[in-house]
């Protein structure tokens, strides 16, 4: 804590690299670190890519809770997205420009090393937060400092979100995540998550092996290292479109991950927790043998 009259400094300056429509704009960040810094992974190919990517920094600030960092991490864009924070309202974001596109799970681990925050919430460009979002999460961590990751409920929306009908009301009575994703029509994106910088670093950040599975991944190797906490609220906007729906290839190869992550979770539990999640684990990998087989 800073006495009076103290002050400190904190300077990263990012060059802006040359891009199509000119250079992206340097960027300062100085003073104490924020309480939370927000990574913001992006590859934007189109203007509708870029159009969501406003959206969605529109609603990082829009929250109630100020004590934010946002870093935006470009994934070699042919767009130029680098105005766009300024323009958001957010003028002191950081935008970390990748020269090679290196995919999600590498540009959110980039953005989590690069923040100041010791806690990381992630929005996807194509996401959006409700107000309240940052603020909601933070007072579960405040009350359970022992917690490690909160999630929170979702909202699908967009021109294929009737598609995948997400049971209401759900509520889980346990705080375990391999249990909770056991269960039918669990939806857990990374935009819903608020986690411990500590945590993520120790648990081995996103596994680029694992691509549309590696934050689920994450989340199950965090969940041996600390208590997952589930907010039953939906604070979290998940936009389904065409770029983001996995079609039947993509889907038959998700669930044969997903059953293994699943699997490896349920073998590194103690015993005493194998035998509450075995019920909830057979139902899940007798789903998943069935499509599977269609």
């Amino acid at each position: 804590m800073l006495s009076p009259g103290q002050s400190a400094e904190i300077h990263h300056q990012i060059p802006g690299p040359a891009r199509p429509g000119g250079p992206a704009p340097e960027v300062t960040v100085s003073g104490t670190p924020p309480r939370i810094s927000v990574v913001i992974p992006v590859h934007c190919r189109t203007p509708e890519h870029r159009r969501y990517l406003e959206e969605a920094l529109d609603s990082a600030a829009r929250q109630t809770f100020r004590d934010f960092e946002v870093v935006l991490v470009d994934d070699c864009s042919p767009l130029d997205i680098g105005p766009l924070t300024a323009a958001a309202g957010l003028p002191e974001a950081r935008v970390l420009r990748q020269e090679t596109n290196l995919g999600h799970a590498r540009s959110r681990n980039r953005g989590v090393q690069a923040a100041r925050g010791d806690l990381i919430a992630f929005l996807d460009h194509d996401d959006l937060w409700l107000p309240e979002k940052l603020a909601r999460q933070l007072a579960v961590m405040e009350a359970h400092p022992e917690v490690g990751l909160v999630f929170c409920a979702v909202e699908l929306f967009g021109p294929l979100a009737d598609r995948f009908p997400v049971r209401p009301g759900y509520i889980p009575t346990r705080p375990d995540f391999a249990w909770f994703a056991c269960r039918p029509n669990y939806v857990i994106t990374a935009s819903a998550v608020l986690a411990q910088k500590r945590v993520l670093t120790a648990a081995g950040l996103f596994d680029p092996r694992y691509s549309s599975a590696d934050d689920f991944d994450l989340w199950l190797k965090a969940a041996r290292l600390a208590p997952l906490y589930y907010l039953p609220e939906k604070l979290v906007r998940y936009r389904l479109h065409a770029a983001n729906v996995n079609y039947a290839a993509d889907l038959l190869n998700d669930n044969r991950l997903l059953t293994r992550l699943l699997w490896r979770a349920f073998l590194q539990s103690p015993f005493t927790e194998r035998l509450k999640l075995l019920p909830a684990l057979a139902r899940k990998l007798a789903g998943r043998v069935r499509l599977l087989l269609l």
